[in-house]
């Protein structure tokens, strides 16, 4: 499906060489770094990281909180935000949320370091529960409102789906979604991209140890499909395999603090025309909290 010929006839296999690790980079150490943490991209990390109590409210909620991730060169602090009511299309308890998430980048390169704002997130989500299963859809789109030239933003608007399932029984909890990203096309550096697809799988248990604290561990599949450049080669893509310890705590009535711990165990390159070696991954953490007013 992809073609080779336009880049190499034109500047050489060298040149071409160079210009895909720069654009790699690039990639890496932005919002979308998956080869630096997973939950540096926007979409992503709205999927496999901890969300707020599984329960369905029974009148409009406003929410706003902050979260931080950090990673070994690059940290993103987020202000989310978010309007939701219930709604009664199919008969039973359900939800609609309205939510966005404005993101601050620091990135740490060999070119020097980089801060300013990052892409932004926006979403919808629809809650619905049947026999002690709350299950949900997740529409998601990110603007790029990060400076892809210099790796605070990819510079593509990217479209995110995400279909999840979450039960507690007693002091067990259980969760599971499934989530595919489709990646826009941009211009980084003068340089066209079309992004590869994103692949979320992630599942897991958690346990009540007291009332308001729950403790538990995720295990998330994430593959991103190779990149085309300028209409011609075919830059790699990466599949990760991640560890997520996780807790969360409510600590009243309108606030929850979250906790995920990411905690890399595979990592394997989708080899394009120039495959590199795969990256070696630090632990990453995301910490934050959410309050209704």
């Amino acid at each position: 499906m992809i073609k080779r010929s336009n880049i190499l006839s034109g500047v050489g296999i060298l040149t071409s060489s160079i210009l895909l690790a720069s654009i790699s980079q690039t990639a890496t150490a932005s919002e979308s770094g998956q080869g630096e943490s997973i939950a540096l991209d926007s979409i992503v990390r709205s999927y496999v990281t901890t969300g707020d109590d599984p329960s369905i409210p029974k009148e409009a909620s406003r929410t706003v909180g902050f979260d931080a991730v950090t990673s070994d060169n690059a940290d993103v602090y987020v202000i989310p935000l978010s309007y939701g009511m219930p709604i009664g299309l199919l008969g039973g308890e359900e939800f609609i949320n309205f939510s966005a998430d404005l993101a601050y980048v620091n990135l740490e390169g060999p070119a020097g370091d980089e801060s300013g704002i990052g892409d932004t997130r926006i979403g919808a989500e629809y809650f619905i529960e049947k026999e002690g299963i709350i299950f949900k859809g997740a529409f998601d789109l990110k603007l790029p409102t990060g400076d892809e030239d210099v790796g605070l933003g990819l510079g593509s608007t990217d479209l995110g789906f995400a279909v999840s399932g979450r039960k507690r029984d007693g002091d067990i909890g259980f969760n599971a979604t499934v989530g595919y990203i489709l990646r826009g096309d941009a211009k980084p550096n003068g340089v066209d991209v079309d992004y590869g697809n994103v692949l979320n799988l992630v599942g897991g248990g958690e346990y009540r140890v007291k009332p308001a604290l729950w403790v538990g561990t995720n295990l998330a599949f994430v593959h991103s499909g190779t990149s085309e450049f300028n209409g011609g080669a075919e830059g790699d893509g990466l599949q990760t395999i991640d560890l997520i310890p996780n807790a969360s705590y409510r600590l009243n009535t309108d606030m929850t603090v979250t906790l995920d711990v990411i905690i890399p165990v595979h990592e394997s390159v989708v080899e394009g025309d120039f495959p590199a070696s795969d990256p070696d991954r630090e632990m990453s953490i995301s910490f934050g909290f959410s309050s209704e007013f």
